[in-house]
Order: structure tokens, then sequence, then C-alpha cells
């Protein structure tokens, strides 16, 4: 329970920074904490968090429920999948899941806004996106250190 009660204060906690140090063009620093949760606590904790945490951004946007919630759940799912899939996880790996799941998290949210809302975002350019997952991937970097699972964390220090 206390660890949950964190988790939910760390995601309000990024919500806040975003909105507050980050004018237009924001790094998603929610999906980096869902794709941490989600390493570290399996792909059904991953799952029902980042469905939480994509509600939240939902609710904050309200335009319509769902596209932040769709994409935030399919991150928490698919990265446990390919973290279990290989056979060591590693900087270049993290980055090119974490472009892999930006670029994914934007098309689906782009997806279902066209579709439910008739929001059209045809205007924003591809360059947009591309800085938003280019920001998204360098706070990635930073916070590498603990994306690392424990286990092989447990291993390097033998």
């Amino acid at each position: 329970m206390k660890n949950g009660i964190y988790y939910i204060f760390l995601l309000y906690v990024a919500l806040a920074a975003q909105a507050i140090f980050f004018t237009g063009i924001k790094p998603d620093l929610v999906l980096i904490i869902v794709c941490y949760y989600a390493l570290k606590y399996g792909r059904t904790k991953g799952v029902f968090y980042g469905a939480f945490a994509g509600l939240l951004i939902d609710t904050v946007n309200g335009i319509i429920l769902g596209p932040h919630m769709l994409s935030k759940l399919l991150a928490g799912f698919f990265l446990k999948t390919v973290r279990g899939n290989l056979f060591q996880w590693n900087i270049y790996i993290n980055t090119v899941s974490m472009v892999v799941f930006s670029f994914f998290n934007i098309v689906i949210v782009y997806m279902c806004l066209d579709f439910f809302s008739k929001i059209s975002l045809v205007n924003r350019t591809i360059g947009t996106s591309a800085v938003e997952i280019l920001y998204t991937v360098l706070f990635s970097l930073v916070m590498y250190p603990f994306f690392k699972p424990e286990v092989e964390a447990a291993e390097h220090v033998r």
C-alpha cells in the first residue's frame, strides 16, 4: 500500500513538472514512470498502473477519456514483454524501447482523438512529434540507472 501511494504521488509530481517547467513541446514523464513501474513490478501491475496513469492524464486534459489510458496501458504491457524476451537490458535497448513506446503513444493518442472526438491533428508537424520523442528519450536516459532490474543490479555488485 505504501508503494502504491508513493507511485501515485510520483504521477502527480510528473504531471505537475510537465505543466510547470515545460511549455509547448513536453517530454512524456508519465510514460517513463509507467515503463519503470512495469519493469519493476511486472506486466499485470504495469498494465493497471499504466491505465491509471493514462486515466489521470485524460481527466486532466478533459477532452475524452481513453486515449492516454489505452496508450499507457499498452506500454505497461509490452515493455515487460520486450524485457522478458531479451537476455540483457542495456542503455541501447532502453533507448530504442523508449523511442518505440513514445512513437506508439503519440500514434495511439492521435488516432483515438481523431476517431472519437473528431479533433484533427493533421496540422501538427512530424517535427513536433519527433522533438517530443527526443525529449522523452533524453529524460529516460537520465532515469536509466533506475530502470535496471534489481536482479541485474545485484549481479553487478558481486
